[in-house]
């Protein structure tokens, strides 16, 4: 199934599965082991050798962040439409209970490869039915970035819609970034959310970071040196939103884990997490 994916840093969307399904306690992600295969073992395995070990931890307490942020608003809002931009192999739709439209966007291989498994897997029963669909884009192309807002405007209309980036912000370019923010500040009904993750700018002062920008490059070609790194400032500077979340992932262990690994400085990607509400 990975041969079916680019052998880039898109693959490691499957390592993200292995991640999640090794500590389901914390993730609450019952279906990642859906996408795991013996080549993301052997990468993740190469990952915690070569650069930490705790990446289980650290995707496993992403997950359940954004879950239960998802969770929450999908509660207290009727005919909510769920956006994942970048959405790989995540499992939301499947995690909660409640009835909502789920749009995702993500490259062409992926879309094509995610929506065969999970209409397989609703078939054969092994996910529940689920109302989603699934989106290619290229989010560096302007055209296409200009269709996904086209798409977006018809599907949520005037109805209550949460917004995912997961494991993007940093991966993409700074204008792209800021034009994505300003089409769903266009689009977006008042109240409305946008939930993602961030790395600041001194990110890479980290040890782990200085090691995974290593890993990286040796092994998909990755510099780091085009890495989107924000700030406070910049995510104030959002027009149309305000910010009603920010943890970062040490607050993360200490409300989910009973570990204490990724409370210094040594021992994580030093993540932060951002809701921003719809003015």
């Amino acid at each position: 199934m990975i041969d079916e994916i680019k052998h880039d840093v898109s693959g490691t969307a499957f390592v993200v599965n292995y991640s999640r399904s090794r500590i389901v306690n914390i993730s609450q992600d019952l279906y990642a082991h859906l996408w795991v295969t013996p080549e993301a073992i052997a990468l993740w395995n190469d990952l915690s050798l070569a650069v930490y070990p705790n990446d289980d931890l650290n995707i496993s307490l992403r997950n359940r962040f954004f879950l239960e942020q998802i969770k929450k608003f999908v509660t207290v809002n009727n005919h909510t439409v769920f956006i994942s931009i970048a959405a790989g192999f995540d499992n939301y739709p499947f995690l909660i209970e409640a009835d909502f439209r789920s749009v995702e966007y993500d490259l062409p291989n992926i879309m094509d490869l995610k929506k065969r498994r999970v209409e397989q897997w609703m078939k054969e029963k092994r996910l529940p039915k689920r109302n989603i669909e699934f989106m290619a884009i290229d989010l560096n192309e302007e055209i296409q970035r200009m269709m996904m807002k086209q798409t977006l405007q018809q599907v949520i209309g005037h109805n209550p819609s949460f917004v995912l980036m997961e494991g993007l912000t940093y991966y993409l370019k700074r204008d792209v970034l800021s034009d994505i923010f300003k089409l769903l500040a266009d689009i977006q009904e008042p109240g409305s959310l946008v939930a993602f993750d961030y790395w600041r700018p001194d990110a890479m002062e980290y040890p782990t970071m200085v090691r995974l920008k290593a890993y990286l490059e040796k092994k998909f070609g990755d510099s780091g040196e085009a890495w989107n790194l924000i700030d406070e400032a910049y995510i104030k500077g959002r027009g149309g939103f305000a910010t009603i979340e920010s943890t970062d992932i040490a607050s993360l262990e200490l409300k989910y884990a009973e570990t204490r690994i990724l409370q210094g400085r040594d021992n994580k990607i030093p993540a932060h997490y951002a809701v921003l509400k719809k003015l």
